[in-house]
């Protein structure tokens, strides 16, 4: 198993601005998927997803705005069995299986139980199946805190050791200044190192339907390409965005791997 390759779904990728799922882009991202493990017979590429957007779709389907913890739990609640249930139909159509594997920030960092959840992701990924991982956001009140997934979808990176960290986000990437302020603001196609200016660059609004930002993308990036993972944060409603990143096409933002040793 040459590349094992996380993607990052995020909230605004899988959703409409009413806050229902996109079932026509969840589709489309899933077939791409499902293309490039067929292409490369699965020797060459297996795929992990690290998916957001429960608390979203739970929040549209009751007809709830969660303001509170429990409420917000209620929600992923919801919103979790209808993202699985498009995404193993989905799969289905394909022929490809997918497995559920929803975490916690102590799971992920006790060394015994990180080992076996490690041990989990491998067996499906060697028969041929999709993990699809979500935070437990239903049980972990922490949890409800977290960037949206791009830190566990470092974490869970770094634990499988993958080759590539794809975040698929509403914006084609890291710029120097605001875009929707600044449209002259310069595009980042390549960053060699993650340095504080680059995390100033990030700063700025998050939408009310995601909870990190680009900042908490920029952080998971570090974290992962001090890992040795090369990381790319990308438009995921660009056609073919997928295909067109693992053939090393010119999209998104690229951060080059850290030499240096390893954040923890």
């Amino acid at each position: 198993m040459k590349n094992k390759i996380v993607i990052k779904i995020g909230t605004r990728i899988l959703t409409t601005d009413s806050g229902q799922l996109d079932k026509n882009n969840l589709k489309n991202l899933v077939d791409q998927i499902s293309t490039l493990q067929k292409t490369y017979r699965g020797d060459e590429y297996r795929f992990i997803i690290v998916t957001s957007g429960s608390i979203t779709c739970g929040s549209e389907a009751l007809g709830i705005t969660p303001n509170t913890i429990p409420e917000k739990q209620a929600a992923a609640s919801v919103g979790q069995y209808l993202l699985m249930q498009e995404y193993g139909k989905c799969f289905k159509e394909n022929g490809i299986n997918v497995g559920q594997i929803l975490l916690t920030r102590d799971g992920i960092e006790d060394e015994a139980r990180a080992e076996n959840i490690k041990n989990t992701m491998n067996t499906l990924l060697n028969q041929g199946a999709i993990p699809i991982i979500n935070e437990n956001d239903s049980v972990a009140t922490d949890e409800i805190k977290f960037g949206d997934n791009d830190e566990l979808s470092s974490k869970v990176s770094a634990l499988i050791k993958a080759s590539k960290l794809i975040l698929l986000t509403d914006t084609d990437g890291l710029y120097e200044k605001n875009p929707m302020i600044d449209t002259d603001a310069k595009f980042l196609r390549t960053v060699k190192l993650i340095t504080d200016d680059i995390i100033r660059m990030a700063n700025g609004p998050v939408n009310k339907r995601s909870r990190g930002g680009m900042k908490s993308k920029i952080e998971a990036a570090k974290f992962a390409t001090s890992n040795g993972i090369e990381t790319i944060i990308a438009n995921g409603r660009e056609k073919k965005i997928i295909e067109k990143l693992i053939n090393n096409e010119s999209f998104g933002t690229l951060f080059l791997v850290n030499q240096k040793e390893g954040l923890k």
